[in-house]
């Protein structure tokens, strides 16, 4: 068990070395220009903005805006989404097994995302797709929680969210919710 965790250190360090490594060098792509400059200005140009010219649900673009008044750098406007592909990672060693994932499992799944080229490229690109990764992770936490548990809470919380950040998610929380519907469950109900 003890290495299980040691091992879990090691990956997360190496996920946020790939994920960090350059992160400010490179100028910013054109689709980042755009979500930065549409997340700057007052909140209501923020809203504005994301309506008219932007095809992101309206979260990013709020967080990007929250970002972008503490500092708005090449490498702050991508932390977020460099963040949120560690804490993936992260979540899949630590948390998926707590769920009823083996150790195994949850560590090759974790493996293969670190190491993944596009989701080190996403995760240094300042765009939601990282986010995306995350929310769709903490919904499945939440679909394992509900079957094992019958918590409703995880699973509920994220199929708001999911929508907020990326219209796409909304397909596949009614596939979660398709599974929580046949899917058996291992307690009984609330």
């Amino acid at each position: 068990m003890r290495l299980y965790y040691v091992a879990c250190v090691v990956l997360i360090f190496a996920a946020a070395g790939l994920r960090f490594h350059d992160l400010a060098e490179k100028s910013l792509r054109h689709d980042e220009g755009v979500a930065a400059n549409i997340s700057r200005g007052t909140l209501s140009e923020v809203v504005s903005g994301t309506r008219r010219g932007h095809s992101a649900p309206i979260l990013y673009p709020l967080v990007l805006y929250a970002v972008q008044k503490v500092e708005s750098t090449p490498f702050s406007i991508r932390l977020i989404p460099a963040t949120a592909s560690i804490v993936t990672v992260a979540l899949m060693l630590l948390l998926l097994p707590r769920l009823g994932v083996a150790r195994g499992a949850a560590f090759l799944a974790a493996l293969l995302a670190t190491l993944s080229v596009e989701a080190i490229r996403h995760a240094q690109d300042a765009r939601e797709y990282s986010i995306d990764a995350l929310v769709v992770l903490l919904m499945l936490a939440g679909l394992l929680r509900y079957l094992r548990d019958s918590k409703k809470v995880l699973l509920c919380a994220f199929l708001f969210v999911a929508p907020l950040v990326q219209y796409g998610l909304v397909l596949f929380g009614v596939a979660v919710i398709g599974a929580a519907a046949v899917a058996p469950r291992t307690a009984g109900p609330d």
